[in-house]
């Protein structure tokens, strides 16, 4: 079985907007939100907790596939 990478949640900060939506669907618990230089909140993924089911990803409105629409 090919194990799936951790999600790339917001490496380029301008594909982020920090509505915590990733955060409040891990069903793990993997996620926090951690203030960036200037404060505003960004998610980490703690790659120790993360099951890579990227639910994180589905829920993103910047991230999920936007042919489903």
């Amino acid at each position: 079985m090919e194990q799936k990478n951790i999600p790339d949640l917001c490496s380029d900060k301008r594909t982020c907007c920090g509505c915590a939506a990733c955060y409040s669907v891990c069903p793990v618990g993997a996620i926090t939100m951690k203030p960036d230089e200037k404060g505003f909140p960004y998610p980490v993924i703690e790659e120790e907790i993360c099951i890579r089911c990227q639910k994180c990803i589905l829920i993103c409105a910047f991230k999920k596939d936007k042919s489903e629409e």
